[in-house]
């Protein structure tokens, strides 16, 4: 491809950015090909993440609201330093904008990890954590419904999630295609409204399955003229 063109991105992007692309010795071609093939597969994930981490959160939102008997659950419940650190990062962040602090904002200013940390061990004898699996996830599968289990299927989603939204490469992941199906049946687990509203806009499996061999025609159509 025109050498002056991929400089000038490599440029842009930075080399440490591309190289991860370029690591099996593939040509500047094929590591165009292969990023912009990432961004499409992150682009068509992004709506199914964004579906469940608004279910995932309000769920365990409206179960916190019922154990403390108010909607300022974060004033009330035992909650560790980790976690208080978080809640007056979102206050601050809130007042910060000029806006004030409402259960609301500080639901929608509370970060993913926040919300999967209160599945972890170290909420295990918190009675909020056994009463969120018990109404949040009634339908999951018996053998399945412990918290260990869940951690480990949220934690996974959090970590897709934050690769997605970093820009970060995602299509060298042999398990990508049931991580996705993972995802879609967490939604499915919390809301089957939700789910058939994620699968409705969900694209993946489509973009997934074309390969980058499109997108490297797409390049060498575009910037093989010199």
């Amino acid at each position: 491809m025109d050498k002056r063109f991929y400089s000038e991105i490599e440029n842009s992007f930075t080399s440490s950015r591309l190289s991860v692309y370029k690591q099996d010795g593939a040509d500047d071609q094929t590591c165009l090909a292969r990023y912009l093939y990432n961004i499409e597969v992150c682009k068509s994930l992004y709506s199914s993440l964004n579906i469940f981490e608004v279910t995932f959160r309000n769920a365990i939102d409206k179960v916190l609201c019922t154990v403390a008997g108010a909607d300022n659950w974060y004033d009330i419940l035992p909650l560790d330093s980790t976690s208080m650190k978080n809640i007056n990062d979102a206050k601050h962040k809130i007042q910060k904008k000029g806006k004030t602090i409402t259960h609301d904002r500080i639901v929608s200013e509370l970060t993913f990890g926040f919300w999967t940390s209160l599945l972890t061990p170290r909420y295990s004898q918190a009675a909020f954590q056994s009463k969120i699996i018990k109404t949040c996830f009634k339908s999951v599968p018996t053998a399945q419904r412990n918290i260990k289990y869940l951690q480990i299927r949220f934690d996974k989603i959090r970590v897709l999630r934050n690769r997605v939204s970093h820009h970060e490469r995602i299509i060298h992941w042999k398990n990508l295609a049931s991580q996705h199906d993972e995802l879609l049946e967490s939604i499915k687990w919390l809301d089957n409204a939700s789910y058939e509203l994620a699968c409705s806009c969900d694209t993946f499996s489509k973009v997934y399955t074309k390969s980058f061999k499109s997108y490297k025609r797409f390049v060498k159509r575009h910037w093989n003229k010199y």
